[in-house]
């Protein structure tokens, strides 16, 4: 009986042991699980099944990312409805003015830009006379003669870049009661001395040149300004526009 008792509790004893053994190495595996929902999983059995359960034999491969596919390219995309801007340089407007055309400044002369028609009920605007049904009065007045509108000599602003010794302003092409074309011109000298100064203006139609006249020869003193009306053909000619230059100094 002595012998069987001893026995007994060496088996006890040992039980004890492989008991504590199968719980440390179940604890340990469910430390290397890295799923968490397996490892609180294994954790769990602890209370019913030690020792249940196995090391993972290696990490979990992780699956790699691939690209979105690229859309497919459509042969005529589908109108934009935000901003139409493109690329393409603007080409600058011409000066706006009342009276059946545009005034421009140097260079050559420029077709008509569409649009610049004054409104049908001025029978002056017409391009082709074959076409108008406008008739000129019989009686047309004398030629004007407007005056000059100096400012006197004055200051030069200061100017970061090279200015022409004399700029050249044009707009309001129009008509008076007169019956003739006129076109308002502006002169301003930009330099220290006085000089004599001379524009031209080109009235035109239809991009044609009509009739030349011109503004001067005219002293200017030293940052004077000077604007007076020049006056072109009679409107029993067509004009639509005119061009002005410098061409003295």
């Amino acid at each position: 009986m002595a012998l069987a008792g001893a026995g007994h509790a060496q088996t006890r004893g040992q039980s004890r042991d492989d008991l504590l053994d199968a719980l440390t190495r179940h604890i340990q595996i469910c430390g290397e699980i890295t799923d968490t929902q397996q490892r609180l999983s294994c954790y769990d059995r602890l209370q019913t099944q030690v020792g249940g359960v196995t090391a993972p034999t290696s990490a979990p491969t992780p699956t790699p990312l691939q690209a979105a596919p690229a859309p497919p390219m459509q042969a005529n995309p589908p109108p934009s409805m935000g901003s139409s801007i493109n690329s393409a340089p603007l080409s600058p407007q011409p000066l706006g003015v009342p009276g059946g055309g545009v005034a421009t400044l140097g260079g050559p002369s420029p077709p008509p830009p569409s649009g610049t028609l004054a409104p049908p009920a001025d029978p002056n605007a017409a391009f082709d006379p074959r076409n108008s049904t406008y008739r000129p009065p019989e009686a047309q007045g004398p030629k004007p003669q407007p005056q000059m509108r100096r400012t006197g000599q004055r200051p030069i602003p200061y100017s970061a870049t090279p200015q022409p010794l004399v700029t050249l302003g044009a707009a309001n092409l129009t008509y008076g009661d007169s019956r003739y074309w006129q076109v308002t011109v502006t002169l301003t000298s930009n330099t220290p001395r006085g000089l004599n100064t001379q524009a031209e203006c080109t009235f035109m139609n239809a991009g044609r040149p009509v009739s030349t006249d011109y503004l001067g020869p005219v002293f200017i003193q030293p940052g004077e300004q000077i604007t007076t009306e020049l006056i072109g053909p009679p409107t029993t000619t067509y004009i639509d526009s005119t061009n002005c230059k410098v061409v003295s100094p």
